[in-house]
């Protein structure tokens, strides 16, 4: 949750969401105004967007937004030695953990249980591996052995890792999410995106428009017709350690090696978090056995870009297209 565009991004487009300027804007149309305002935070740029007819209203409840996914940054990222997940990581146990800490953990635990692995917070060694340049990230993973997300102990009183965590592939989301709860008591539409996470809420009529990034060039890949719901993108193009991208920021658990398939999933949830989580998910499993994952739930999509140049749509994708 540090470095900017850790992950691939999605760029809202359509005048809706942007990483745009520093600041706030307003822009009125009739009797409706746009409220949108954009802050560094969690290493990248987020952007808050609302229509509204009570700009007022509507400024106080950006405000409120932004500190809500400020507080929760705090707790859920690794890169603050005072944090919670630092802490929990230099230690190895954390006493007295906050109570959104212990629920995103559980709500990880169920990931990793549907996923059978796929998506993993104790990938941190062999992530830290590839950062330093000074450890094969192979090796990293044959250190921390069987140590996998079955050996962290959740409890609300206590929090026990036996290996060090990450919860890049999901806090993000997470964060995106609470900004959201936060704006819902403030107006009746809006969009949050944070360097590639996306949320909306209040577009029944196909309001937003979020476009899909080409991994291999300027353009959009696709862009898509967005009520509500989550969007987000796993893929090697955005923190990578070689030229060809064969060794880069998500890596499969259990052998240590970055997934070469895909250039890049796109994941469509209810929520941001979901999307979050089951893109990194979906991008460490093969193709297939991905897009099988995705279709048996009717409340996923996902796009695959691979390697060499195909695209594959899982089930649902179709209907929420825009035809560029």
């Amino acid at each position: 949750m540090r470095e900017l565009d850790r992950r691939s991004f999605l760029s809202a487009v359509g005048g809706v969401a942007g990483a745009g300027l520093l600041g706030r804007t307003l822009l009125v149309r009739g009797e409706v105004t746009e409220v949108r305002s954009t802050r560094l935070m969690m290493g990248t740029l987020v952007t808050v967007t609302v229509v509204t007819r009570d700009p007022e209203r509507a400024e106080l409840g950006v405000d409120r937004a932004f500190a809500e996914m400020s507080r929760l940054e705090s707790v859920f990222t690794r890169h603050d030695s005072d944090g919670e997940v630092a802490r929990l990581n230099a230690a190895g146990a954390l006493a007295d953990p906050s109570p959104e800490l212990v629920g995103l953990l559980r709500r990880c635990r169920r990931i990793y249980d549907r996923t059978d692995g796929a998506f993993d917070p104790t990938v941190l060694p062999v992530l830290t591996a590839y950062e330093s340049g000074r450890d094969h990230p192979r090796d990293a993973r044959e250190r921390v052995g069987a140590a996998t997300f079955d050996a962290i102990t959740v409890d609300d009183s206590e929090l026990r890792a036996p290996t060090p965590i990450t919860l890049d592939g999901v806090a993000k989301g997470a964060v995106v999410d609470a900004g959201v709860a936060a704006l819902r008591d403030w107006v009746d539409a809006g969009l949050v995106e944070a360097g590639g996470d996306v949320r909306a809420f209040g577009g029944d009529d196909g309001r937003w428009r979020v476009g899909v990034e080409n991994p291999r060039g300027d353009s959009l890949a696709e862009i898509l017709r967005l009520g509500s719901g989550g969007v987000a993108t796993s893929g090697d193009y955005r923190i990578y350690y070689d030229d060809d991208r064969t060794n880069h920021h998500i890596v499969t658990p259990d052998t240590g090696r970055s997934p070469t398939e895909d250039t890049s999933v796109t994941v469509v949830a209810p929520d941001a978090e979901t999307a979050d989580a089951y893109s990194t998910a979906a991008f460490v499993m093969d193709d297939d056995r991905a897009s099988a994952f995705v279709g048996a739930r009717d409340d996923l999509s996902a796009l695959f870009l691979t390697r060499d140049g195909d695209r594959r749509h899982a089930d649902g994708w179709e209907a929420l297209r825009v035809e560029k």
